[in-house]
């Protein structure tokens, strides 16, 4: 039977380590840190500001919800929006998506004729893609995910995300352009 000897293997192990060099927790040689982009921060203040005001999410059957002041945009979001970490420039691109997004619960596409359908359909893909330019503008990459989460807050409900899926059939096999939004933050 034939013996391996681990000693020179042992002997290679520890001649590598460099006794007179300790290992340091110097930050200049630690790794790199992850940057934490201008969106993701967003996205995590908009995920704690809904944590703090999920009970007053507005779950009614109600489609367009309560909107008491009257800006286009729900209550309950505009709550969540308003205690999000972030400057007032950032809540006026969020306040501008959220209402685009509102504004699809405004429109009846049963009582609509398939032409109105598509009118109407027209100038929320309008509305969607400048105020998501806006965003785009305002936040940088990663502005999406922002995006997605405002769509979860405001489709909150079976009667919403059924409505959002009815004007989606009216936009199958519709062309949307999504050029000509220069100054696309409507900042008022």
């Amino acid at each position: 039977m034939k013996r391996i000897s681990l000693y020179p293997l042992l002997l290679l192990i520890l001649s590598g380590c460099d006794s007179d060099n300790p290992v340091t927790n110097d930050p200049r040689t630690s790794a790199p840190t992850e940057t934490v982009t201008l969106a993701e921060s967003v996205k995590q203040s908009l995920e704690v500001s809904y944590s703090n005001h999920a009970p007053q999410l507005d779950r009614t059957e109600s489609l367009e919800g309560t909107d008491g002041d009257g800006n286009g945009v729900r209550d309950d979001i505009d709550l969540i929006i308003s205690g999000t970490d972030v400057d007032e420039t950032v809540k006026q691109a969020l306040t501008q998506h959220a209402k685009s997004l509102q504004n699809e619960m405004k429109v009846d596409w049963d009582s609509l004729s398939e032409e109105e359908s598509k009118a109407a359909m027209r100038q929320l893909s309008s509305d969607s893609i400048s105020s998501k330019r806006c965003l785009m503008e305002t936040l940088g990459s990663g502005f999406s995910k922002v995006t997605r989460t405002l769509k979860a807050l405001t489709y909150n409900t079976k009667a919403r995300t059924m409505h959002y899926l009815k004007g989606n059939n009216v936009a199958n096999g519709m062309a949307f352009s999504v050029g000509g939004h220069d100054n696309a933050c409507d900042l008022r």
